[in-house]
């Protein structure tokens, strides 16, 4: 069954004091996580306050990059995009657990001190033991019901999610999965269109735009066959394309997002922004869309959100890159309806 909806190795402890916001509806705890292989995660609990029963979980996994447990990159981005939607799902009754990446912000102590060892510590398959870590952490919780936890990733991290997610089984399988703005597409093709998009966008002369994209083609060609990435670089890939990033970005673009949801045979939700620029909600999430049809038996909804950024913010204006703002209620509603129903008894 099918919705299309349109719409406007764990370890945990607790590192202060729980907080309550204003509305004191909700509470956010600060917990420790530990991951298989020994790496320790920051990250916040969030739950609705004053329950007396156990209530369903999500794990929110953040997107590309070093992107927080809130789905900022400070200084330079804000969204809070995952604060926003673990703060209203708490308002709606589901807690939450969100993290900062290994290495990264809360956790930066615990990098590696040589780049030497960066290829191993950053490898994708760490990312996606980091999630299972969470997940596990989540459902050991006294206040979720461990039979009622599912997964929820934003972009890249809607690749983490469903890779963790097809992984387990039985009792361990997740019993949702909510991929928002989640190519469908593999990584290296949804690369060569935002860089397309972005020498279109810094008017880059048609001769030199497609000479680097030649490049990067060649880049992510080599990077799949091999697991390392070329000594040339050109000085504008060379963010992307670090010498220790090979084997992530190999396992990475191996995933086939469409052939991989398939695998799953929970109840799954596509959440799209159709002002995304970043990701395609023609090309990804439709691909996504059409590829859980197949599925026999098949449970999932699509949300189409009109004029609605990669972050699932609604646009203010024609210039307005949709990093600012909340979340729509409504999105958070419908996610929540959708959810609860999925996990009912």
């Amino acid at each position: 069954m099918r919705r299309h909806i349109l719409c406007c190795l764990v370890a945990g402890l607790l590192l202060s004091p729980a907080s309550a916001t204003a509305a004191d509806s909700v509470i956010n705890q600060q917990v420790s996580i530990t991951s298989g292989d020994g790496t320790t995660l920051a990250g916040t609990l969030t739950i609705p306050a004053g329950v007396t029963f156990k209530v369903p979980g999500l794990v929110l996994v953040q997107g590309s990059g070093p992107t927080d447990r809130d789905g900022n990159q400070p200084p330079v981005l804000r969204t809070d995009l995952l604060r926003q939607v673990a703060e209203g799902l708490a308002q709606n009754g589901i807690a939450t657990l969100r993290y900062d990446k290994r290495g990264m912000h809360a956790n930066a102590g615990g990098r590696p001190a040589s780049q030497d060892d960066y290829a191993a510590y950053f490898d994708w398959g760490r990312f996606v033991d980091d999630a299972y870590a969470a997940y596990a952490f989540l459902r050991a919780q006294a206040v979720v019901d461990s039979g009622k936890a599912g997964l929820f990733g934003h972009s890249e991290g809607g690749l983490v999610a469903l890779d963790l997610a097809t992984r387990l089984v039985d009792a361990e399988r997740p019993q949702a999965l909510i991929l928002a703005a989640t190519p469908g597409r593999t990584m290296d093709s949804v690369l060569q269109d935002q860089l397309q998009r972005l020498l279109a966008e810094q008017k880059v002369p048609p001769g030199q735009r497609k000479s680097f994209l030649a490049e990067n083609k060649r880049i992510t060609l080599t990077i799949r066959d091999t697991g390392k990435v070329p000594d040339k670089i050109p000085a504008g890939l060379a963010g992307l394309y670090p010498f220790y990033i090979g084997p992530f970005w190999q396992s990475l673009m191996r995933i086939d997002p469409a052939a991989r949801v398939q695998q799953y045979k929970g109840p799954v939700l596509l959440i799209q922004g159709d002002a995304d620029i970043q990701v395609s909600a023609e090309r990804d999430a439709l691909s996504l869309d059409k590829a859980l049809q197949k599925r026999e038996p098949d449970d999932h909804a699509l949300i189409i959100l009109p004029r609605t950024s990669h972050n699932l913010k609604p646009l203010q204006g024609d210039k307005d890159p949709g990093f600012e703002g909340d979340v729509d209620p409504g999105v958070i509603s419908r996610i929540s309806s959708w959810l609860l129903s999925k996990l009912s008894p």
